[in-house]
């Protein structure tokens, strides 16, 4: 037996921002270097991660993704250095976060 939580972030007023889904599909377009490859990756369509992105960026009110169009070699998307701090400060959130869940979980039930 263990235990599972998930947590997400919602805006002032309660409703869903993002939560792992979407980090995935940030930390996706970063390795990938595509938001349709990172969309894919996320389990998103790329109309969808497009509207999350841009719905999680209002909310934040910064931009998270810098696309480059065309070329030779195709597009390129790559995430704003204020994005891959984002990322990483909620990454850590989300780790410290479970750690405390399952210390407690020990602690309760273990």
């Amino acid at each position: 037996m263990r235990p599972r939580a998930k947590f997400w972030l919602e805006t002032e007023t309660g409703e869903y921002l993002m939560g792992p889904r979407t980090l995935r599909l940030l930390e996706a377009v970063h390795a990938s270097g595509s938001l349709k490859a990172g969309a894919r990756a996320a389990g998103f369509s790329y109309r969808a991660a497009w509207a999350r992105v841009r719905r999680v960026e209002a909310a934040l009110g910064f931009r998270l993704i810098e696309s480059h169009s065309g070329g030779e070699g195709g597009g390129r998307s790559r995430l704003t250095p204020e994005a891959l701090a984002f990322v990483r400060r909620y990454r850590a959130f989300l780790e410290r976060s479970e750690a405390l869940v399952e210390q407690a979980f020990r602690e309760s039930l273990g």
